[in-house]
């Protein structure tokens, strides 16, 4: 049989398990968990981005397509009910620290530019997205536009976005 490495297989080489479970240990995040881990979270979570799901349906359907191939992650069962009760209560400082992790480990590896500069230069970017008001209503613009704005600080060294902040489309910063 031959063996494929998947691009969600790759994705999860680049954050060590040990790492991750060292953090979840510390944070105390399986407590009171007997099935659905804070790995397994991360693992549904990161499919769901990958893969573009847009609902806890979609994704569960998602998943169980794929059942048989989850197995040997260590995913058993994870529907609805299960991933939306653990998006709540889990901390969202574990998956902050691996996604600064990440962000360093990218950062390493971008392109270098052949300008240097004395000091770390960035980018300042505010950008308008149109959302349908009738779909978002919090997002209130205009009479009948809705809006949010994207704030991101962009490194130049490697062009990947250091910062970002979503605020109203009125807010003037």
């Amino acid at each position: 049989m031959k063996y494929n490495n998947t691009i969600f297989n790759q994705l999860l080489n680049m954050l060590p398990r040990y790492w991750f479970e060292q953090d979840v240990i510390e944070a105390q995040a399986n407590r009171y968990t007997r099935h659905f881990t804070a790995w397994n979270q991360l693992l549904v979570n990161l499919y769901a981005q990958v893969s573009g799901k847009k609902s806890l349906r979609d994704i569960e359907t998602g998943l169980k397509m794929q059942q048989g191939s989850w197995y040997h992650l260590g995913l058993v069962n994870a529907v609805r009910s299960t991933i939306s009760y653990a998006n709540s209560k889990r901390l969202y400082q574990i998956k902050e620290k691996s996604f600064y992790y990440l962000y360093e480990k990218c950062r390493n590896v971008t392109q270098k530019h052949k300008i240097r500069f004395k000091n770390p230069l960035y980018t300042l970017d505010a950008t308008v997205i149109d959302l349908c008001l009738s779909m978002y209503l919090w997002t209130k613009f205009r009479k009948r536009k809705g809006a949010l704005k994207l704030h991101t600080l962009l490194e130049y060294k490697g062009t990947i976005p250091s910062f970002m902040v979503i605020t109203d489309a009125n807010d003037i910063r």
